[in-house]
Parts: structure tokens; C-alpha cells; sequence
């Protein structure tokens, strides 16, 4: 008693979810295409739209902006300082405020001058803070468009291998709704029907699950331009390129060069090394006095009426000599040229491995036949004849389509991790040489 009430729990379950089907079939196609919002792009112009509209590139340009107006301050001479001490009342008149002759006025003028060359090394430090706002920039802007490059191509082959879901979901729609009339007429028996609605819910999963994966893409595509979240960006891709690309010409003593180049984390720990040394020298210049001068004059209180004369000021440096500042520079200097030496390390290591990964990913991409989808493509048209005319059973019927799904999921998986690890390589370097 107990098989015959299962077999009928699965085909009420089957039975029942059979609109659902039709709606996950249906559903998904109307928010990846809708034709209103869509935008297509290539990855050239994804780039473009990156660098001009990406609003973390922005802020980094506007701190790049703040730290030359920085400079601009480091250039400027100290104001000069002006005193004036003029009497309150004058008892010898009754006046107040007596800027006459008989009444007394004091006038102070001072300058400050920075010896040992403060200004220019004060200069030299925020000319490196901007190089180092600069090479942030930069080290930004290539790590953005990786996760840009990246991003666009996973979202590529995710929407191709949605495609292909949907395909196969219609194609045993089809067979369902067709052997669905044979069942009713007491033609097939109920085990195969119930089976197929299972694969025909398997599948629906499948999309939905890439479904949501296609839409994690979208919306980082869409920070990544900076265009509004109704939009749907669809990539255009030219597949003979992706096909033909060739980096077996690249050598990893080339990479290498090339990365020490253009890595502006590498630049920014050499920066900072000179930025370093640059704040010891302007440390050990600020252990010199400062010289003030100033003139002055004095209308009634000192020696002589209308007295003029002239400041000298010096400090004398007999406790604070600037020790512990430039003894912590001194410090700075050995901790920046140790991380230059492991930011070197660091650079040298992620090309090689870069370089390996993409070796392995290309050498297992050729040995791959080109022309496996379309031949199983025809295969599986050929299974579906046969399982129809009843020429093979269910159970070879699904472990083709599984096979089917599994197979191109993985050439599709394969395709991605090929390209991706030909990314890492323009990332790790620090630009595109590889092109598509």
C-alpha cells in the first residue's frame, strides 16, 4: 500500500508545481531582457564608463586635489607679525589715546625666518604625499578594473550558460506537455512522467539559482559604471577573440618587468621611502633655530624720544634639540625600506603565480575540442528522437541530460577561469597586456 500512495504523493507533487515551472521558464527571461532598460557594452566601453562615472575613482581624484593644495601651503612665507602698544590716557594732558607728540606710542614689526632650508624640505615632503595620493589613485584604479574586467566576463558566460538552461528547461517542457496526453491515455507509464517533472523542477531550480547569480554581477557592474539600478547591462563579447588569445609570447622575466612598471603599490612603497628620508632631513633641519628678525620704535619711553631699533631673535636650543622626532624618523626610514623589500617580494611572487595559473588554465583549454558543444548539442537532439520513439529508456533519457548540464556547465566554468586567470596577469602586472 505504501508505493502505490508515493508514486501518487509524487505525481500530486509534480502535478501541482507544474505552473511553477512554466513561471520559473517564464520569469527570469522578462528581467534579464527587458528591452526598456537594457544596455549593451563592450568591454572597452564598460572601461570607459568605469573611469569617467566610478565614484571611488572621484574621491580619489579629489584627494589627489587636496594633497597638491597642500603644497601650495608648504610654499608659503610666514606672515610678518605687527605690535602696537599706544597709551591708555595721558595724565601730563588728560587725553586719551594720545597719538600726539606728547603722548606715548609703541610699534613692533617682526619676521620669522626658517633656517637650514625648512621651507624647501617642508615642500619636498607634501611634493611625496601627493606622488603617494597619486599611486593610491592608480593602485585603486587597478584593482577596480580587474573586479570591472572580471565581473564582465563571469556575467557573459553566467547569461550563456542561462541561455542554455532555458533551452534545455523548453525543450523538456515540450516533452512533458507531449508524453502528459500519452499518460492520460494510459500510453506511458506514471513513473516516467512524474520523473520527467522532477528534471523539469531540477532544472527550473538551476536557473533560478543562476538567476541570482547573474544578478550579484549586475549589481556590480552597475556600481562599478555608476548607472542606475533599472538598468540591465548586457555584455557584448566577441567570442573569436576570446577564442584566438594567444600569451604564450609573454615571459615571466617579461611580466616581471612590466609589473615592476607599473605596480603603483610597488612605486608608493619606493615613495614612501623617500618620503621617509625626506621627513629625517627636515627633522634633523628643525633641530636648527629659526631666526626673527624686527624692527621697532618707541615714541616717549625709552632713552631717547622717537627711539628706533632693531630685533634679533634666536631660540636657544639647550634642552629641545628635535631628538626623539628624529630619532622616530630614523625608525621610519628602516620600517619603509623593509616593507619596499617585502612589497618587492610580494610583486615578484603574484606574477610568477599568475603567470603558472594562466599557463596551466590555457594548456587545458587547448586540449579542449571546440567543436564538443555543438556535437553534443546534436547528440542530445538525438536522444530526445530516440527516448520519444521509445528506441532507449528513461533512465539513459536523464542520464544524458544530466551529463548535458554538467558538461557544459563546466566548458562554460572553464572559459571563465581561463580568462579570469589571463585578468590576474593584467592585475598583477598593473595594465592590460592582454587584450580582447
Amino acid at each position: 500500500m505504501l508505493k502505490p500512495r508515493l508514486i501518487f504523493l509524487h505525481f500530486l507533487l509534480a502535478f501541482t508545481l507544474q505552473p511553477v515551472y512554466a513561471q520559473i521558464t517564464s520569469t527570469p527571461t522578462l528581467l534579464i531582457t527587458a528591452p526598456t532598460d537594457s544596455l549593451r557594452l563592450t568591454l572597452s566601453e564598460a572601461e570607459q564608463l568605469f573611469q569617467e562615472r566610478n565614484l571611488p575613482l572621484l574621491a580619489q581624484k579629489t584627494a589627489i586635489e587636496a594633497s597638491r593644495a597642500a603644497i601650495i601651503q608648504a610654499k608659503l612665507f610666514e606672515n610678518p607679525v605687527l605690535s602696537i602698544d599706544q597709551g591708555i590716557y595721558n595724565p601730563t594732558n588728560g587725553r586719551y589715546f594720545d597719538v600726539t607728540k606728547q603722548g606715548q606710542t609703541y610699534v613692533q614689526l617682526d619676521q620669522l625666518f626658517y633656517l637650514a632650508g625648512k621651507r624647501n624640505k617642508r615642500v619636498q615632503v607634501e611634493q611625496l604625499n601627493t606622488q603617494l595620493t597619486e599611486q593610491a589613485y592608480f593602485d585603486l584604479l587597478r584593482t577596480l578594473r580587474f573586479a570591472l574586467r572580471t565581473s564582465f566576463i563571469e556575467l557573459h558566460y553566467k547569461l550563456q550558460g542561462y541561455k542554455v538552461l532555458q533551452e534545455r528547461t523548453q525543450a523538456v517542457q515540450r516533452l512533458v506537455t507531449a508524453l502528459d496526453g500519452q499518460y492520460r491515455k494510459g500510453n506511458i507509464p506514471l513513473k516516467e512522467i512524474t520523473r520527467l517533472k522532477a528534471l523539469l523542477f531540477q532544472l527550473g531550480n538551476q536557473q533560478l539559482s543562476l538567476l541570482n547569480e547573474i544578478q550579484e554581477e549586475q549589481v556590480e557592474l552597475r556600481l562599478l559604471t555608476n548607472t542606475p539600478a533599472t538598468t540591465t547591462l548586457v555584455p557584448v563579447v566577441n567570442e573569436e577573440a576570446l577564442t584566438n588569445i594567444e600569451e604564450d609570447q609573454l615571459s615571466y622575466t617579461h611580466l616581471l618587468e612590466t609589473a615592476q612598471e607599473n605596480r603603483y603599490d610597488l612605486k608608493a612603497a619606493e615613495t614612501d621611502v623617500q618620503l621617509q628620508q625626506a621627513n629625517l632631513k627636515l627633522q634633523k633641519a628643525l633641530a636648527v633655530p629659526d631666526l626673527t628678525l624686527g624692527a621697532n620704535y618707541d615714541r616717549q619711553s625709552n632713552f631717547i624720544r622717537d627711539y628706533v631699533g632693531l630685533n634679533v631673535s634666536v631660540p636657544l636650543p639647550l634642552w629641545n634639540r628635535n631628538q626623539g622626532n628624529i630619532k622616530m624618523a630614523r625608525h621610519e626610514v628602516d620600517r619603509s625600506q623593509q616593507l619596499l623589500s617585502q612589497q618587492q617580494l610580494v610583486v615578484e611572487n603574484e606574477v610568477m603565480q599568475a603567470y603558472r595559473k594562466a599557463q596551466e588554465a590555457q594548456k587545458f583549454y587547448a586540449s579542449f575540442d571546440p567543436n564538443f558543444r555543438q556535437d553534443f548539442d546534436r547528440l542530445l537532439e538525438g536522444v530526445t528522437s530516440s527516448f520519444v520513439r521509445r528506441n532507449i529508456s528513461l533512465i539513459e533519457f536523464l542520464d544524458y541530460y544530466e551529463t548535458y548540464t554538467d558538461s557544459i556547465t563546466q566548458l562554460l566554468e572553464l572559459s571563465t577561469n581561463r580568462l579570469r586567470t589571463l585578468e590576474e596577469i593584467n592585475f598583477v602586472v598593473g595594465k592590460p597586456v592582454i587584450t580582447y
